[in-house]
């Protein structure tokens, strides 16, 4: 009797192996795929992404796991300063959180460059032979030293520190009887220093963190020295005397200052760039100390000025800061 329809042996065994092996295959797959779906993510401030499993997220860590290729599991953990944004899946939805401690938090700065104080000068009265010698004294160079620490990713504090010198000088000719010129002399030296209390603000408005905003607001103390030297020719039928005049005027008011700068990352530690600032004072009290010819002597403590002196001035500056 003939069965032609009945598969040898061989053949059925053959069948039903391939059978099973797409059957084995499909939980894998499926599991492969319920992973990747639902695989959790952190992004850090290089903006490499890391596909894992959160484990906890601490006050300063986040653990993970990844998974390798033969099958094994790896705990891990990266600081909270070193994440820009992480994604978790074990909740009932995921959710993405951005956090705001930064990565470095501290930064030391240093500005450089001009500064005007075009309200300086209504406090002198000068001749008009020599209009321009007070202008001297309200243009110079300036040098701010600051310390800075981050609370968040977008605000902090800091400390500042201030200096800026300007001079001026004046040679002009007095006529004296039978055609005499001799010449009458100014030399003026003024220090500014000043010491802040800063709380600033930033942000950054590319994709990358390259490029940094930093908006200030500070408030402090001003010191102000004024050095002047005055000698004037005497010329009597007598003789030619040169008598000299030094005054020292010293005083402390109080100052606020207005801060904006744009700075560009080289480095992660490293930013340059420019920036502005506005700074408003006026010393209304000072104390003075004369000393002249002919043992001339006088002085006053903490006096009050007929005419407060404007210090008020616009910075406009280099800036670098070293971030760590």
């Amino acid at each position: 009797m003939k069965y032609n329809n009945i598969s040898k042996p061989s053949e059925n065994n053959n069948i039903i192996s391939y059978n099973m092996k797409k059957f084995k295959l499909l939980p894998l797959l499926l599991i492969l795929f319920l992973s990747a779906k639902a695989q959790d993510k952190i992004i850090n401030l290089n903006h490499d992404t890391i596909q894992c499993k959160i484990i906890s997220i601490g006050s300063e860590l986040i653990r993970y796991e990844l998974n390798n290729i033969d099958g094994s599991v790896t705990g891990r953990f990266i600081p909270l300063t070193q994440v820009a944004e992480y994604t978790c899946t074990h909740q009932l939805e995921a959710h993405s959180k951005v956090v705001t401690i930064p990565e470095n938090r501290w930064s030391l700065g240093l500005n450089a460059g001009f500064s005007t104080m075009p309200w300086y000068h209504e406090f002198f009265q000068y001749s008009s032979a020599v209009p321009d010698f007070t202008s001297h004294l309200t243009k110079g160079l300036h040098i701010t030293a600051s310390a800075n620490y981050l609370i968040r990713s977008f605000w902090g504090l800091g400390v500042e520190y201030s200096f800026l010198k300007t001079s001026a000088s004046r040679r002009s000719p007095v006529e004296y009887p039978y055609s005499i010129y001799l010449m009458d002399s100014e030399d003026c030296r003024q220090y500014i220093n000043t010491l802040w209390a800063s709380v600033f603000f930033q942000q950054h408005p590319d994709a990358k963190q390259k490029i940094v905003i930093r908006e200030s607001v500070s408030a402090g103390a001003l010191f102000l020295r004024l050095e002047d030297q005055t000698t004037n020719p005497d010329f009597t039928q007598a003789g030619y005397n040169e008598l000299s005049y030094n005054l020292l005027l010293t005083g402390i008011t109080f100052s606020a200052k207005l801060g904006l700068s744009a700075e560009y990352y080289l480095c992660k530690a490293l930013s340059v760039g420019a920036g502005g600032d506005f700074i408003w004072s006026r010393l209304k009290k000072a104390s003075t100390e004369a000393r002249g010819s002919n043992n001339y002597s006088s002085s006053t403590d903490n006096q009050e000025l007929n005419n407060p002196i404007k210090l008020s001035r616009v910075d406009c500056s280099f800036v670098v800061h070293y971030h760590f």
